[in-house]
């Protein structure tokens, strides 16, 4: 058993040995590694390198057209058969137009009246005998209360129109009326006269400085269509 044990260890020495004397002969046949450094070469002296071109000089050479002399030609002629466009006359819309008309004739029925003054439905035009009167609020007063007097006689197709004078004093009392422009219907202007006498105007304002106020009013009737 020991010659066993002995002779063992024998053979597997000499088996670890001829592996290693193999190894060793196989990294002597690689040739020996030499590390090499690379010199970078000297910069060029009194040469320039070119300027970079920016994007914009480089879009601009794409998008450059070259224009030959037939180009230029054909151009022109293609101009010469175009016809000039015709300029639109401005035609303004209907109800533009209606209610310009519309706003023409109020400032027609109110001319010499100050702003604020109502006339209503029944009354087609006024005007006073005052240059300085300037209050709305007591015109409007007075159209009222005639308004409320009232009472139309008539009621047929055609329009129907008077105008009536009358003279407002200090105190409030109609001292004169007349009628100026008569309808042509005696029942018509004299319901529009009994409005005027029967209204009670109140006494004229106190930043007024004349003693009467003269006023000509329009009653005008138009049949709803």
């Amino acid at each position: 058993m020991k010659w066993a044990v002995i002779s063992s260890f024998i053979i597997h020495g000499f088996f670890f040995g001829f592996i290693l004397k193999n190894d060793s002969e196989k990294m002597n046949k690689y040739p020996p590694v030499m590390m090499v450094r690379l010199a970078s070469p000297p910069p060029v002296r009194g040469v320039q390198k070119p300027a970079a071109k920016t994007p914009l000089e480089t879009t601009q050479k794409k998008t450059a057209k070259i224009e030959t002399p037939e180009t230029e030609a054909r151009i022109a002629e293609v101009n010469k058969r175009k016809k000039p466009k015709r300029k639109q006359a401005d035609s303004k819309p209907a109800s533009e137009t209606k209610e310009q008309s519309q706003t023409q004739e109020t400032i027609n029925q109110k001319k010499g009246l100050p702003d604020g003054v109502d006339l209503g439905s029944e009354f087609g035009s006024a005007r006073i005998d005052a240059a300085g009167f300037d209050s709305p609020y007591y015109l409007n007063i007075v159209f009222s209360k005639i308004r409320r007097g009232w009472d139309n006689p008539f009621e047929g197709l055609d329009t129907v129109h008077c105008t009536i004078y009358f003279v407002i004093d200090r105190r409030g009392r109609i001292s004169d009326s007349a009628i100026e422009n008569s309808s042509g219907m005696p029942a018509y202007d004299q319901a529009a006269l009994r409005a005027v006498l029967g209204s009670k105007p109140p006494p004229l304002p106190n930043q007024f400085g004349s003693e009467e106020l003269g006023i000509h009013l329009e009653f005008r009737y138009i049949p709803y269509n």
